[in-house]
């Protein structure tokens, strides 16, 4: 418990450098009519033009406080927290000089996430074709998966090609999933936080500080864009923001799931990490499946996401959001439990619960007034 609440600086720093971000971002996209605005598609819930450029405050809260305060400051605050005493420091301090030491896969994997995050700021700039931009989409990932050992899954130990199939199509999935959730205020970002906490303690139970480190530095920086996005939100982060946040906390679920098919004797185990994103799993694969049943294309956005369903079902829009946050924590904690408390039968409770929610969607189900 002394370590985890030590660990709290890593999440602050990020934060207050994405808040301090956020008006400048704001500013600079007001000026080049970097904005959101409604009447550019049907699918669009928000009302009134608003401002893109949450993913580049984002980007700064986390790429300034790994590669610049933790390479200058944990040297000397390290010394600082030994002889002073300070050992409420020390928990925070040896997890970031952890990433520091091992931490050249994980920057692998954020350049990975930065090419992505390029390709969804020039959709957001300019609009990208569908085609091309799936096929860059999954020209990166490929290519991290190819030169990332740790990134691949470990289902299949006898089928490696296979493993990096499932691989490449699980993080092309989940990119888009939380690409496809950025639908409401603070809906994607807010589910992306939820995930990176369970998938930070899961972490720290392997005792894998750097990693533990990386998802609190990214949890920290979407707290501080949160504070700006949570309704009525005042920035949104885009598809830059959905494709890197998505790619994100899905390769880290892929990170964790390979470490522990290496370290327990339960093979279960390795899917903990993976179903935390159930929430987005669910709503990737039912959206698609509505606009197969329907007839639509399924890369045109619509209001067939579960947070719109919600909604139709007479919760109000905040109401929806944190229903699915309820939901994103019930499914991470079961999870999180089983790995916690060695029981690999407590995995099954999340799916489970998923499948229930699943039968009352299907039966409750009711088409957007505009279809």
């Amino acid at each position: 418990m002394d370590l985890q609440l030590s660990l709290w600086p890593l999440v602050l720093g990020p934060l207050s450098v994405t808040a301090l971000a956020v008006p400048f971002v704001k500013r600079l996209a007001w000026r080049y009519n970097f904005v959101d605005r409604p009447e550019t598609g049907p699918h669009k819930s928000h009302q009134q033009p608003t401002p893109y450029g949450g993913a580049i405050a984002i980007f700064c809260g986390l790429l300034l406080s790994l590669y610049v305060v933790l390479p200058y400051l944990v040297p000397t605050l390290q010394q600082q927290a030994i002889e002073g005493n300070h050992t409420w420091l020390l928990g925070s301090l040896l997890a970031a000089g952890d990433f520091m030491q091992k931490g050249a896969d994980l920057s692998l994997l954020l350049a990975g996430g930065f090419a992505l995050f390029l390709l969804g700021l020039a959709d957001d700039w300019r609009g990208l074709p569908p085609l091309p931009r799936f096929l860059a989409q999954l020209f990166i990932i490929t290519a991290v998966v190819t030169t990332l050992p740790a990134c691949r899954l470990s289902l299949f130990p006898e089928a490696p090609l296979l493993n990096m199939a499932l691989t490449v199509l699980w993080l092309t999935a989940m990119s888009n999933a939380f690409n496809f959730l950025d639908n409401m205020d603070g809906l994607s970002a807010g589910i992306a936080a939820i995930n990176l906490i369970f998938l930070a303690f899961m972490a720290l139970l392997v005792r894998d500080f750097a990693l533990a480190t990386f998802c609190l530095v990214l949890f920290g920086a979407l707290c501080g864009f949160l504070l700006y996005n949570l309704p009525p939100a005042t920035i949104f982060m885009g598809d830059a923001g959905g494709l890197f946040l998505g790619y994100s906390v899905a390769a880290i679920a892929v990170l964790l799931s390979q470490t522990y098919a290496e370290a327990t004797l339960f093979a279960a185990h390795q899917l903990a990490s993976l179903l935390v994103l159930a929430v987005p799993v669910y709503d990737f694969a039912s959206v698609n499946l509505i606009r197969i049943r329907t007839g639509s294309k399924p890369w045109i956005g619509d209001k067939n996401h579960i947070s719109h369903r919600l909604v139709r079902l007479g919760l109000s829009r905040r109401g929806a959001v944190l229903a699915i946050y309820l939901v994103t924590t019930l499914t991470g904690l079961s999870a999180l439990l089983a790995l916690h408390f060695n029981q690999p039968a407590w995995i099954a409770i999340g799916p489970l619960f998923i499948g229930v929610i699943a039968i009352a969607d299907r039966l409750s189900y009711r088409a957007p007034e505009s279809s």
